[in-house]
This record gives C-alpha cells, sequence and structure tokens, in this order.
C-alpha cells in the first residue's frame, strides 16, 4: 500500500545585511548544543558551519527569539553568495537535526543577519542573527510536545538495548499516529508536517495526524530523547522513479550500524488495506485479522538496507495464503533520496551527507528471533 505523502518542510530564510565599519569587540562565543552525539547533521557541518547553527540555535532557543544571538567571526563574505549558500546548510542541518523547533516551520518568522566587516581584520566578520518574529505559542506548544514526548517514552522501556528501543519506539508511534490526508493535500504550513503533529494535534487541533514528515520526525525525536542517533531522510518515493512523490523517511544509527526506517509506509491500517483489495475482500480479511502476518506488514520498511529500501521488491514473502488463494498488501516500490546536484532546488543539503545503511544484524526477522 502506497501513501502520498508531501515534502519536507522547504528551507526559507530573509536576509538582510548591514555593513558596520566601525571595528567592535565580539560578544562571548555561543556555547554549543548539548548531547551533540545524537545530532546527525551538527556533526557533519564545518566549524565555521557550526558556529553559524549554534547562532541560530542560540536564536531559536531564546525567550525572546527576536533578539540578536551573540556576535561572532566568519571569515566568508556574509554578502557573498557563496555565504548565503553556507546559511541554507546550516539552517537546513538546524530543521533535520532538532524536531523540537516545529514552530520555526509553522510560523511565519524567518532568520536574518547583520555583520560588521573588521577594519583590522583582513577578510573577517563579525556577525549576528536574529528572527524576524516570535511564535505566539513557542512556550505553549514546546511544552506540550516535550510532556507528550516524556508520556510516550515512560510505556517504553528504556533499560533494554538500543535495538529494542527503537523498536519499541517505532510500534507504539504507528500505533499512535494517524496518516493525516487531508494535510497531504493541501499545501499549508499544517502542523501535521511536525513531530508536534504525530505526538500531539494538527493545525485542525486532531491529536495524533501526522504526513510523513511529521512521522520522521517524530521518530528521530523519541530516539534521540532515548539516546539512539538518527536523522531524516528527504527524497522521492512510490511505486516507481516516474511516479514517486515527495517523501522523507529515517536514518538509525544502532551499534554503530546504520538502518532505513520508513515508519509512515509501515503504518498500514486493517481498514485501509481491506479497501485496497476489495476483489479479494475474504481472503484479506482473513489476511488481516491474522497477527503473524499484520506484524510482518507493518515492519518491511523496519531496519533494512538502503539497497532493499531503494527498490523494494516483495516477492512471495509477503503473500497471505490458503486454501481459497493468496493476496498481497504490497507491491514493488523505490525510496530515491535527494542528490548533491538537487540541493540548489530542493533545499535539502543534508540528505546527501547521510551515509548508506548496509546493517543487518538488527533486521526485524532477527530482532524477533
Amino acid at each position: 500500500m502506497n501513501k502520498l505523502p508531501i515534502a519536507a518542510a522547504g528551507i526559507v530564510a530573509m536576509l538582510t545585511t548591514s555593513v558596520l565599519f566601525a571595528y567592535a569587540e565580539p560578544s562571548e562565543g555561543i556555547t554549543p548544543p548539548k548531547n551533540d552525539a545524537v545530532h546527525y547533521c551538527r556533526t557533519h557541518l564545518t566549524e565555521e558551519e557550526q558556529l553559524v547553527y549554534d547562532a541560530l540555535l542560540t536564536c531559536a532557543l531564546a525567550e525572546d527569539p527576536t533578539e540578536k544571538s551573540p556576535e561572532f567571526q566568519v571569515s566568508m563574505d556574509p554578502a557573498g553568495d557563496e555565504f548565503k549558500t553556507m546559511f541554507h546548510r546550516c539552517y537546513n542541518a538546524l530543521l533535520f537535526d532538532r524536531p523540537e523547533l516545529f514552530w520555526l516551520y509553522a510560523g511565519d518568522s524567518s532568520y536574518q543577519y547583520s555583520y560588521r566587516r573588521r577594519l583590522l581584520g583582513e577578510g573577517v566578520y563579525d556577525i549576528a542573527f536574529q528572527l524576524t518574529g516570535s511564535f505566539p505559542d513557542r512556550e505553549e506548544q514546546m511544552a506540550a510536545l516535550n510532556s507528550a514526548a516524556d508520556a510516550f517514552l515512560s510505556e517504553i522501556d528504556l533499560d533494554e538495548s538500543a535495538p529494542s528501543v527503537a523498536l519499541q519506539i517505532h510500534d507504539k508511534l504507528i500505533d499512535l499516529v494517524s496518516y493525516d490526508r487531508e494535510a497531504a493535500a493541501s499545501s499549508d504550513k499544517d502542523l501535521a508536517h511536525t513531530a508536534y503533529g504525530a505526538l500531539v494535534a494538527n493545525s485542525r487541533g486532531e491529536e495524533n495526524r501526522a504526513v510523513c514528515d511529521g512521522y520522521s520526525y517524530a521518530y528521530e525525536y523519541l530516539l534521540q530523547k532515548a539516546g539512539i542517533r538518527s536523522t531524516v531522510i528527504a527524497g522521492r518515493a512510490g511505486d516507481n522513479e516516474e511516479t514517486a512523490g515527495p517523501h522523507s523517511w529515517n536514518l538509525v544509527e544502532l551499534n554503530g550500524q546504520w538502518y532505513e526506517v520508513d515508519a509512515t509506509w509501515n503504518d498500514i491500517s486493517a481498514e485501509e488495506a481491506l479497501d485496497a483489495e476489495a476483489d479479494y475482500s475474504e481472503i484479506a480479511k482473513e489476511a488481516m485479522n491474522n497477527a503473524w502476518y499484520t506484524d510482518r506488514l507493518t515492519h518491511y520498511l523496519f531496519n533494512v538496507t538502503t539497497e532493499q529500501i531503494s527498490f523494494f521488491e516483495p516477492g512471495d514473502r509477503y503473500r497471505y495464503t490458503n486454501d481459497r488463494g493468496w493476496v498481497t498488501f504490497l507491491s514493488d516500490s523505490v525510496h530515491i533520496r535527494h542528490t548533491e546536484e538537487d540541493s540548489a532546488e530542493t533545499g535539502d543539503y543534508m540528505t546527501p551527507l547521510a551515509p548508506t545503511a548496509e546493517g543487518t544484524e538488527f533486521s526485524y526477522d532477527n530482532l524477533k528471533d
């Protein structure tokens, strides 16, 4: 069964600059984020890019996000296209790493910066960032997200191994969340595209409703809080390369191995499956009432390799057979990542940095055994 989720949030930010030729001492350095080990994208930025990333994070988490971040030094001319590309990389990394900043997507605020070129420093600039406005419900909704995530994890046995914890989180998430088809069909910036939509509610107030990026950010956020590194992957998915539409899913690191997980596509409901297989209603009904079979269906894209998910072929493995015939709810499909060549168009500079998933030790079959 294929769902048709829409793309992850685009990267849009307003860049305004002012050149100040008076020399001024920069403010104290910006403190890097805590627990950076679980934030994949930041660790793959250059040192200068990490300074920009940290400044954007400082603004986002400030009591008044419209206040300027502390100044810091960059060697790249902030008026040039090269710096603007770097900014977009850092902003993209922030959104991929920090699902709790969902309001950056849902709100109307954007980042701007001001800088001063040092008179006594060749090619050195002091720069500071700020947001153009605040999100009115930010504090209340961030508290609601954290509360929901804590309640979710209170039912997870965090003393188990990381692979077991990741499986528990996946299973509980797809049981909790319902796919938001209305949001998927709309161009509005609905909270269904965020971790907040999945764990709390979409913009229409419907609880636990999300599209693919909402599932992906929620899974990443819950894994992060459990101390497991994950990142979001953006690209296209569908029956084949020609018909594939925008989609997002996850990469998860377990004991040094990477695995791909598509929680959205694993969230197969019996009702939807039966609607799709009306011609085989009796066999289909029996299949969807078979716990062993539905368990297999709802994990078919859990902890798979990049090769497996890129060109998936269900074969006989996902057929349900009885003495009257057989039925299957899966078909061939593709998951195509964004590439570096796509970045200028998609605004996605992080997916091309993601590793190839080659782990097999913690495949679903091995975990069940």
